[in-house]
């Protein structure tokens, strides 16, 4: 998976802008948001560090008003809520990470948002 973070300012707040340059991940785009802190993203690697091993009735859940995220032993699985609100049906999860990928991710974003607060 590709991609890069960068700061967007639209007025006076400051956007943690995540793109992805890979088509099939897309959906993680939608991480984009002005709220990020350090604790708020390692909060979500520890709870899809501690579900890996969790059945479906005891996933960690974590979404925005964008995506909506569910880990548990299966992956960790992804909806554009963005989508759903343009009217699109889904079939099936929009992306489904394994946990390793998903974490390294997250730490390199961590990493950024440290940076840039």
């Amino acid at each position: 998976m590709k991609y890069k973070f960068s700061i967007q300012k639209v007025s006076q707040a400051k956007y943690f802008d995540v793109e992805i340059e890979t088509a099939e991940h897309y959906v993680l785009n939608n991480f984009t948001d002005s709220d990020w802190t350090p604790q708020i993203v390692q909060s979500i690697i520890d709870g899809v560090d501690k579900s890996k091993n969790n059945d479906p009735e005891k996933s960690f859940v974590w979404g925005n008003e964008d995506v909506y995220m569910r880990s548990n032993k299966y992956g960790v699985f992804f909806i554009d809520l963005m989508a759903q609100r343009a009217g699109r049906k889904l079939d099936k999860q929009d992306l489904v990470l394994d946990h390793p990928e998903f974490i390294d991710f997250m730490k390199d974003f961590k990493k950024f948002v440290e940076q840039n607060s």
